[in-house]
This record gives C-alpha cells, sequence and structure tokens, in this order.
C-alpha cells in the first residue's frame, strides 16, 4: 500500500477561516498572507489531527487525548465568532494513496469531523467518518464507501463496513458504545476487537493503521519557539533515540549524531550545505562530551581549534537546524515550518528556498511565510503560493495563485516578492 498523502483541508465554523472551498495541498505549499489573516488556524487544524493521536491522556482528571488537542486548538473558543452558540464545527481532511486502483479519485479518502461546540460548556465529537472517493459535496445523488460513521444517527452508536467473507460483498455492522470524546481513529482497534467479527474482514483495520502511521509522522516547526540558548548549550545524552529535531531544537546534536548512524552520506550531505552558507567550513561535527553527552564541534579552514555553537551566530545556528531538518534522509510525512526565514541574512534566502524545494520532492512541505525576500525565490513555483486574502472584516479564504494571474507583471520581471512589497491585490500579504 502507498504511503497515503494529504490532498485536501476543508472546514465550516472554524473561527476566522472559511473553506468551503477545499484547499488543496501540493508537495510544495508556500503560505502567505497578513497577520490574522488564518494561516496559523491552517495548521492548527493539521496540529489538531496530530494531538488527537498522540497526545496522552491525563487520566487523574479524565481528559482523553481528544479533550487535551481541543484545549491546545482553543477550546470552546474554537467557534466562528458569527456563528450562534451551540453549533457544528466541521474539518475535512483528504488523503490520496490509501488504495492502488490508479485512479486517483478512488484512491483518496476523506476523514469527515464534525464537532459539536458550546461555548458554555464543552466541546465533542457530533459526527465521525472516513469513506472513500469524491467530496460529499461533489457526489451528488451518489453515495461513496463509507469505512466507518460514528455518532451519525445516535450519540455512541455507528457502524463499520465488514466483508464476510473477505473479498465479497460487503455490509455495515453496528457497533456500541463509541466514546464522543475521543476519535474514531483512536478507538476503532479496540471497538474492532471487541466485535463478532473479525477485524481483518473490515477495510478500514488497515487502512487506519496506515493513516495513523502517517499522521503521526507529522513535524512541525515555528522559529519564534526555537530556543538558541538550549540549541547552544544542551548536551543530549548519547543513545538516546530521536531522528527528528524537537520543536525547540534543543536535541540538535542528538539528531546529527543518529542520522550520521542512520545514513553514510549524511554528515558530507550537511557539511556541504553549511560550506554554502560559511564558504571557510572544513567539517562540522557531534562529538562526544564527557562521558555521555553530545555536543556539536564547528572546524574552519586555517584554524587548528574548533568552535562550538556558543561561538556561532543567531542565524548560523538556525541555518544549521534548517538544514539538519530539510537535508534528513528520514524526511517526515508532513513537514510545517513557520516563518523560517527569522533572524537570517538575506544572502541566505536563495540557499533555504533551494533547500526547501529540494526536500519537497521527497516529501510533503508546507512553509508559512512573511519574506518577501524569500518570497523572491519561489517565483518559478506561483502555482505553490497560497494566498489567505480577507472575503469580510472578519473572515478568510485561501486563494492558489496561477500563472495566468501574474503572467504579464512576471515577463515584465517582477518577482514574487516585489509583488508582496508594493501590496499586489493578486499577491496580498498586507493587513489593509
Amino acid at each position: 500500500m502507498s504511503k497515503p498523502i494529504l490532498q485536501f483541508l476543508k472546514t465550516d465554523n472554524y473561527k476566522n477561516l472559511r473553506l468551503g472551498k477545499q484547499a488543496n495541498i501540493k508537495n510544495l505549499n508556500i503560505l502567505i498572507g497578513a497577520n490574522g489573516s488564518g494561516k496559523s488556524n491552517f495548521i492548527s487544524c493539521l496540529k489538531f489531527l496530530k494531538d488527537c493521536l498522540t497526545s496522552l491522556p491525563d487520566e487523574s482528571r479524565g481528559i482523553s487525548s481528544f479533550e487535551d488537542a481541543v484545549a491546545k486548538l482553543g477550546g470552546n473558543s474554537i467557534l466562528d465568532g458569527n456563528v450562534e452558540s451551540p453549533a457544528i464545527l466541521s474539518i475535512s481532511y483528504c488523503f490520496s494513496q490509501i488504495y492502488q486502483t490508479g485512479d486517483p479519485t478512488k484512491d483518496s479518502g476523506i476523514l469527515d469531523l464534525k464537532l459539536y461546540v458550546d461555548k458554555k460548556t464543552r466541546v465533542s465529537v457530533a459526527e465521525e467518518s472516513l469513506y472513500s472517493g469524491e467530496d460529499l459535496h461533489e457526489l451528488g445523488r451518489r453515495q461513496p464507501f463509507y469505512h466507518y460513521r460514528f455518532h451519525n444517527r445516535q450519540a455512541g452508536k455507528g457502524a463499520v463496513s465488514v466483508y464476510e467473507p473477505p473479498g465479497q460483498s460487503s455490509r455495515f455492522q453496528v457497533l456500541d458504545d463509541i466514546p464522543i470524546n475521543a476519535l474514531g481513529l483512536v478507538v476503532l482497534p479496540q471497538l474492532l476487537e471487541n466485535s463478532t467479527f473479525s477485524p481483518e474482514n473490515a477495510p478500514v483495520y488497515k487502512i487506519r493503521r496506515e493513516l495513523v502511521e502517517c499522521i503521526t509522522n507529522w513535524q512541525f516547526y515555528n522559529a519564534n519557539e526555537m530556543d538558541l540558548h538550549e540549541i547552544r548549550t544542551a548536551e543530549p545524552q548519547i543513545g538516546r533515540s530521536g531522528i527528528y529535531l524537537s520543536s525547540s531544537g534543543d536535541n540538535l546534536p542528538l539528531v546529527l549524531d543518529n542520522l550520521n548512524q542512520h545514513n553514510i552520506d549524511f554528515e558530507d550531505s550537511i557539511n556541504e550545505a553549511m560550506k554554502l552558507i560559511l564558504p571557510k567550513t572544513r567539517r562540522l561535527r557531534p562529538i562526544r562530551s564527557g562521558r555521555l553527552s553530545l555536543t556539536v564541534e564547528w572546524y574552519f579552514e586555517g584554524i587548528p581549534e574548533p568552535f562550538f555553537l556558543t561561538d556561532m551566530s543567531d542565524g548560523t545556528v538556525r541555518m544549521l537546524c534548517w538544514a539538519t531538518i530539510l537535508h534528513s534522509p528520514v524526511l517526515p510525512s508532513l513537514l510545517v515550518i513557520d516563518e523560517p526565514e527569522l533572524g537570517l541574512h538575506v544572502s541566505w534566502m536563495p540557499i533555504l528556498a533551494e533547500w526547501i524545494k529540494q526536500a519537497a520532492q521527497k516529501t510533503q512541505i508546507i512553509i508559512i511565510t512573511h519574506s518577501p525576500d524569500l518570497l523572491d525565490h519561489f517565483t518559478d513555483c506561483v502555482e505553490n503560493i497560497l494566498c489567505f486574502a480577507s472575503e469580510n472584516r472578519t473572515h478568510f479564504s485561501v486563494k492558489p495563485l496561477a500563472k495566468s494571474m501574474l503572467e504579464e507583471k512576471l515577463e515584465e520581471g517582477w518577482q514574487l516578492g516585489d509583488l508582496y512589497r508594493v501590496g499586489d491585490p493578486s499577491i496580498g500579504g498586507w493587513p489593509w
């Protein structure tokens, strides 16, 4: 089975974001727009799904993973301020390549979540389903194939499609005692194992495993949350697992060491990357500090003694973090980086843009930027730009760029960043 790929996101009644028309997601996605235009809310929808699957429930307080994820999303304040409470908030995620039929439409599956939001009390799962094929709004009278559908007729009840015997026509198997404070994707294994049929007879049994593996592998980074002091001074212990940089970056030496062990070419790749920003770089490597810890040494041509991260500039340390993430031989299934340009010299923007483009050839990447200097270097990727544009004074939607919209200006020599700088209405980015 091919690995699932996030294809689009839709929302309804969620904060200031109006995605009535699906926001298609490609391998490379550059998000631009004014502050407060919904970019962070867009990313929060993705984080929410991962948090539902990965947050540890607080059993002492009776808080489930779903409830913890809702709290991180905004609690009972996630409803559109113009919608009267209580109301239903919807988020739909489409994944392609969860089948292997050769038909992109039939290969896709849509996870549709409907949340009951009461601003005075709670948020719960009002309905959840996973179905194949196109978006329900595009199907008209045709019915998709539902892998499961929970709470749609009665809270706590639902049904899952099963084959009896395997390979024959499917039927719905009724399930009871489905919690409304947990996602079906989380509780499905337990529900299927407690049922009267073999879990392997439900197509969703394997699909669910692939989806969860994909979603839990998503990685999110925000340059504002990178802790430069911790990155410079942390000495993580040898032998710990970890191939992904933490959100603060404090495990950088460990990740460098583990990736060196994982792939023989990774150390050369990082060294070549650092030579692009500091040409006199001779070698950079994680080394043992004491008996059980790791640190990073940085050697330069003509200087016998190594430098350490405490000796390097903020921008240099940031670029090392981005290089480690983007040159990794084990890229996540989705990589999100918010404002990677923060604290970087403008001369490094083409280097960073090229790293991003190369990584996007191997996985899905979403970049959020306010930098026209970085945006200049995505002029050759116009159709990968998603503009968050104002519908009215309080709501924003996503408008993908197209070459036809900017063809005349690009032929005149304008770059995307130039258009962003002057507030061209096709690009947006300004708060007025």
